[in-house]
C-alpha cells in the first residue's frame, strides 16, 4: 500500500484551516475599518451618561441648571447676546450709564460666538445655556478620543476613557458658573501639540500650505480663542518641553517650531483682546477691575490630596463624608479639584513612572516595547510639569512674584486628568494583550482581534459605569425643585413690575453691590443682582454696571444716602421704583422697606415676590 502525500496547507487549490475565532475576527476587522466609529460612540455614550446622571429628561430647559452665583453673570451674557448680538454692551444694566464689559478684558470669544449661533435657534437664555453645557460633553469626548489615539490607546479603551474625560468631576464642579471653563474640549487638542513636541515630531511643514500647518494653526487659534487659562497653561508647559527637547537633541529647528506655537497662542489671545484694548485707550484704564493679589496664587492652587480624594458630594456616603471633612477642616480647599478614581489611578501611576525614571537615570529594564515605555515617560513628564505649576507653593508662586495675571492654578487639573486617563489606557491595553496571550491559540496575540475585543469591550463598559457612578454628582430633587421655584418666582415678580410701570422704566436695586468680584453682602453675591434683568424685556436696572467708572460708582453711592436723599437722587435719574433684595439684610430688609414706603407714600401699592425675597416699591412723581 502506497502512502498518499498530504499537500501543505498553503498549497494552491487548498483552503486555509478554519479558526474558531475567524467570524469574530472578521467583525473586529470590519469595525476597525470604520475610523469614525470610536468618535461617534464616545459622543453617544457621554450624552447617555450625562442624560442619566443629571436626570435631563426631567429638566425644564428654560431654567438654567445653575441659577445662583456666577451662573447668573453667564446667563446675563447669553441674554445680552440674544438681544444685541454680542456681550460687550448692555444698556439695560448699570442704568442709566449701561454695562460696558470691555472694561473687563475677555479673550474667551469662542463661547460668545457659540452663544451667537445658538440665538438663531432660541430666544431663551436658559435654553441656550443648558444646550451649550450639554454639548460640551460629546465635544470633549470626541477630542479626547483623538488624543488617546495619538498616544496609542486602542480604539475600544479610547472610547471608554474619552467618556470618563467628558464627565470628569471638573465638568460638574465648574458647571454653568464657569461655563466657559467647563467647555474644555480644546484641552485634548492642545495636549496633542505638547505630545508632538515632546516626541520630537514636527509641528510645522516646510510647505506653507499643508495639512500639518493647517492643523497646528487651527488648534492653536482655537485654543487661544477658547480660554485664556488653558492657553497660558499650555504655553507654559510648551516652553518647558521645548527647552527640554532642545537640551536633549540640540535640534534648534524643533525648538523654534515650539516657540512659534507659543507665539501664535499669545498672538491669538492678543487679537481677541483688541476690543478691550481699544476701549481702554479711548476711556482710560479701569483700575478697579481684575484686581489680583499675589498670594491668591496659593489660595487657588491645588494640593495632592485634593486631587486624589473622592469628588465632593460623592454617591457613596463614606466617600462624600471624607471629602466634606477634608474640605471643611483642612486649609486651602481651593475650588475643590478632584480627578476621580480612574484618573487618580493614572496620576499615581505616572508619578511612579516619573520617580522610577529618575532613580534609574532612564535606564529601564522593562519587558515592554520601547515606544510604550517612551510614551509613558513622556506622559509622566508632562503631568509632573503641570503638577508643579498647579500645586500649592509650586511654580505658580514664583510667577506671582512678578505679578502674573493668572491666579486659579488649580484649573490645570483638567490637563492632568487627560494625561492620567491616557496612562490608564496604555496600561490597560497591556493588560488586555497579556490576557489574550494566556489563551491557547496557534495565532500570535496581534492576530487575534476578535479575542482582544472579547476582553476589551467588557473592560471598557466597566470603566464607563465606574466613571458615571464615581464622577457624576447625584441630583438632589429638592434642590432642583427649589431652583425652578426661585426662577418662576423671579419671572412672575418682574412681569408684575412690568405691568405696573412704564416701558423703559429705571429700577434702582438695593443693596448696591459693586460688580464684578466684590465680597458678598450677607451671603448675597454681586451676580445675584442680575436676577431681575434676566426676566425683563423692557426695564432698565441699576445693578450690573462695571465698577470703577465714575457714572456707575456715583449711582451706586446713592444706596448709602439717607432714605429721603436717596429717593430724591433716584428721581433725578428718572427712576420709577426700587427693588429690595431682602436676603442681603440681617433683618430681612424690614427697616429699609418701611422707610421707603413711608418716604414714597406708596406702601399700599408695594408688593413682594412669591418666595418672599424681593420687594418692589414704586416711586411716584
Amino acid at each position: 500500500m502506497t502512502a498518499t502525500a498530504t499537500p501543505p496547507s498553503n498549497a494552491p487549490g487548498t483552503l486555509p484551516p478554519r479558526h474558531p475565532d475567524a467570524p469574530l475576527d472578521r467583525v473586529a476587522a470590519r469595525l476597525a475599518s470604520w475610523r469614525w466609529l470610536p468618535y461617534a460612540l464616545a459622543a453617544l455614550f457621554s450624552l447617555i451618561a450625562v442624560w442619566w446622571g443629571l436626570n435631563l429628561w426631567q429638566l425644564d430647559w428654560k431654567v438654567p441648571l445653575y441659577y445662583s452665583g456666577d451662573a447668573l453673570a453667564v446667563a446675563s451674557h447669553f441674554k445680552t447676546i440674544i438681544e444685541t448680538g454680542w456681550f460687550t454692551h448692555q444698556p439695560n444694566l448699570g442704568a442709566p450709564y449701561g454695562q460696558y464689559y470691555s472694561d473687563y478684558p475677555q479673550a474667551d470669544n469662542l463661547h460668545f460666538i457659540a452663544a451667537d449661533v445658538l440665538r438663531l435657534f432660541t430666544s431663551d437664555f436658559g435654553v441656550a445655556m443648558n444646550v451649550y453645557f450639554v454639548i460640551g460633553f460629546p465635544l470633549a469626548a470626541i477630542t479626547a478620543v483623538w488624543f488617546l489615539r495619538q498616544v496609542g490607546v486602542s480604539r475600544v479603551l479610547s472610547v471608554a476613557l474619552a467618556v470618563a474625560f467628558a464627565i470628569a468631576p471638573y465638568h460638574f464642579i465648574k458647571g454653568q458658573g464657569h461655563l466657559f471653563l467647563a467647555a474644555y474640549f480644546v484641552v485634548p487638542l492642545a495636549l496633542g501639540i505638547l505630545f508632538r513636541v515632546a516626541t520630537a515630531k514636527p509641528l510645522w511643514s516646510r510647505k506653507l500650505i499643508s495639512g500639518r500647518n493647517a492643523a497646528t494653526v487651527g488648534t492653536l487659534v482655537l485654543l487661544g480663542t477658547a480660554s485664556s487659562y488653558y492657553s497660558v497653561f499650555v504655553a507654559l508647559v510648551l516652553a518647558i518641553v521645548g527647552l527640554a527637547k532642545l537640551w536633549q537633541t540640540r535640534a534648534w529647528r524643533r525648538f523654534f517650531g515650539a516657540a512659534a506655537a507659543g507665539l501664535l497662542i499669545a498672538g491669538t489671545m492678543l487679537v481677541n483682546l483688541i476690543p478691550s484694548i481699544l476701549y481702554r485707550l479711548a476711556n482710560g484704564v479701569n483700575e478697579a477691575v481684575l484686581v489680583r493679589s499675589p498670594p491668591e496664587a496659593e489660595l487657588y492652587s491645588f494640593k495632592l490630596s485634593s486631587l486624589l480624594l473622592p469628588v465632593p458630594g460623592h454617591r457613596f456616603g463614606p466617600f462624600a463624608t471624607l471629602r466634606q471633612l477634608y474640605d471643611t477642616y483642612y486649609p486651602l480647599p481651593s475650588e475643590a479639584p478632584a480627578l476621580g478614581l480612574i484618573a487618580a489611578a493614572g496620576f499615581v501611576s505616572l508619578m511612579v513612572v516619573a520617580v522610577y525614571f529618575l532613580l534609574v537615570a532612564g535606564k529601564t529594564r522593562w519587558r515592554a516595547p520601547k515606544s510604550y515605555v517612551r510614551t509613558l515617560a513622556i506622559l509622566a513628564g508632562l503631568t509632573f510639569v503641570a503638577f508643579l505649576f498647579g500645586t500649592v507653593g509650586g511654580l505658580s508662586t514664583l510667577l506671582s512674584f512678578v505679578d502674573f495675571p493668572i491666579r486659579s492654578w488649580n484649573r490645570i487639573a483638567i490637563l492632568i486628568a487627560m494625561l492620567s486617563l491616557a496612562a490608564i489606557g496604555l496600561i490597560l491595553d497591556r493588560f488586555v494583550r497579556w490576557v489574550v496571550t494566556k489563551v491557547r491559540s496557534p495565532q500570535p496575540a496581534s492576530a487575534r482581534p476578535g479575542r482582544r475585543y472579547l476582553v476589551a469591550v467588557p473592560l471598557a463598559v466597566l470603566l464607563m459605569l465606574l466613571a458615571a457612578w464615581d464622577q457624576i454628582p447625584p441630583v438632589d430633587p429638592a434642590a432642583r425643585a427649589a431652583t425652578v421655584a426661585s426662577y418662576d418666582s423671579d419671572d412672575a415678580f418682574v412681569k408684575q413690575i412690568e405691568g405696573t410701570v412704564d416701558q423703559g422704566c429705571l429700577i434702582y436695586q438695593l443693596p448696591y453691590i459693586a460688580f464684578p468680584e466684590s465680597p458678598p453682602v450677607n451671603g448675597v453675591t454681586d451676580s445675584e443682582e442680575m436676577r431681575m434683568f434676566l426676566h425683563s424685556t423692557d426695564l432698565r436696572w441699576s445693578a450690573g454696571g462695571i465698577k470703577g467708572r465714575a457714572p456707575v460708582d456715583e449711582v451706586g453711592a446713592y444706596a448709602s444716602l439717607p432714605v429721603p436723599a436717596m429717593v430724591m437722587a433716584v428721581k433725578g435719574i428718572d427712576g420709577c421704583g426700587f427693588v429690595v433684595d431682602r436676603a442681603a439684610y440681617t433683618d430681612g430688609g424690614e427697616a429699609l422697606v418701611g422707610q421707603l414706603e413711608s418716604v414714597t407714600g406708596t406702601g399700599s401699592s408695594a408688593f413682594t415676590s412669591t418666595d418672599g425675597r424681593f420687594t418692589f416699591i414704586r416711586l411716584g412723581s
